[in-house]
C-alpha cells in the first residue's frame, strides 16, 4: 500500500489536480492525505468539502501555517498509521503522469533498497530537469558564503526593489545540460517537490523532515542527515513526474518584489539552521 502527502497552501486547482493525477494512475491500494497550512483563503475546507465522502482520502485542517516541513510531517505522521509500504511526499503542483507509477517503485525498491527515493522531476516553469539537485551536499564552507550573500540581500531590499522596478520579468529557463539526469544514481541530494520514502525509512523516522526550518534547504538537511544513518538516497529516472513550481508563493506575493524578500528571509533562516547543525554535530541535533 502506497500513502500520499500533499502540503496545501491557498492553491486549490492545483492541489486537486494532484489528488485527481494520483487516482487516475495509481489504481493499487492507497490512502491520500492533505495538510492544509491554515490557508488563509479557505481553500483547505473547500478541499475538504470535495473529498469528504472519499474513503481514500483525508483533509487535515491545520489552525497554523506549519511551513514545508513541520507541515509534511503532520500528514508523514498521519500516512504512517495506516502502515504503508511507502509513503509518497509530494508538492501540491507535481502531477503523476505514469499508469505503472506503483510497480515501478516497487520495483526500484527490490533492485536499490532505497530509504528516500527522487523521480525525474521535470519543471515547466524552467524547461529543466530537476534532479538530481545537486552532485554532493553543501559543505560548512559553502554554506557560510551563502549566508554572508543572503545577509546582503536582506540589508539590500531596496536593490531588489528597483531591480523588479526597472526590469521587466524574463522567463526563467534552467541549464540542466550538465546533469547526468538520464541514468539511475545513489548518494546524491535529491530535489524536495517529490520524495518517496520506503519501508525502511519509515520504520525508523516519526517525521520524514527535521522540523527547524519553516522553508527552504529541506532537501539538503535531509540528505544530510540521512547519509549520517548511512541512508540509500536513490535517483531513478524511469519514474517521471512534472512539476509547475511556486504555484502557491505566487498566489500568496502579489509583486515578485514581496516573493523574493520572502524567500530571502525563509532561506536565511534556514540556512542558519544548516549552519549550527554542521557546527554542532550533536547527536540529538542531527536526527530526523
Amino acid at each position: 500500500m502506497i500513502a500520499f502527502v500533499i502540503l496545501h497552501y491557498q492553491a486549490a486547482d492545483e492541489t486537486i489536480q494532484c489528488i485527481e493525477s494520483i487516482k487516475l494512475h495509481v489504481t493499487e491500494e492507497k490512502r491520500i492525505i492533505i495538510v492544509d497550512n491554515a490557508s488563509p483563503n479557505n481553500s483547505g475546507m473547500e478541499i475538504q468539502r470535495k473529498y469528504q465522502l472519499d474513503p481514500e482520502t483525508d483533509v487535515i485542517l491545520s489552525r497554523d501555517n506549519l511551513g514545508f516541513a513541520r507541515g509534511n510531517n503532520l500528514g508523514y505522521q498521519a500516512a504512517r498509521k495506516s502502515d504503508p509500504d511507502f509513503i509518497v511526499v509530494l508538492n501540491s503542483d507535481t502531477l503523476i503522469e505514469q499508469d505503472d507509477f506503483a510497480q515501478l517503485v516497487d520495483r526500484s525498491y527490490r533492485t536499490y533498497a532505497f530509504d528516500v527515493l527522487g523521480p525525474d522531476i521535470y519543471s515547466t516553469k524552467t524547461s529543466s530537469h530537476q534532479n538530481p539537485q545537486r552532485e554532493t551536499n553543501f559543505t560548512l564552507e559553502e554554506l557560510k558564503r551563502k549566508r554572508r550573500i543572503l545577509l546582503l540581500k536582506n540589508k539590500l531590499r531596496w536593490a531588489i526593489w528597483l531591480k523588479y522596478r526597472l526590469f521587466r520579468s524574463i522567463p526563467e529557463k534552467a541549464d540542466d545540460s550538465h546533469k547526468n539526469y538520464s541514468m539511475a544514481q545513489t548518494g546524491k541530494v535529491l530535489h524536495g517537490a517529490f520524495y518517496v520514502f520506503s519501508r525502511k525509512f519509515i520504520e525508523g523516522h516519526e517525521e520524514c523532515f527535521y522540523n527547524g526550518t519553516f522553508m527552504y534547504f529541506e532537501s539538503y538537511i535531509l540528505h544530510y542527515l540521512g547519509m549520517k544513518e548511512k541512508m540509500v538516497f536513490l535517483y531513478d529516472p524511469q519514474i517521471h513526474i512534472s512539476h509547475h513550481e511556486d504555484v502557491s508563493t505566487d498566489l500568496t506575493y502579489q509583486t515578485r518584489y514581496q516573493k523574493s524578500v520572502f524567500v530571502n528571509k525563509c532561506s536565511l533562516a534556514s540556512c542558519e539552521k544548516f549552519i549550527k547543525l554542521h557546527e554542532n554535530n550533536k547527536e540529538e541535533e542531527i536526527t530526523l
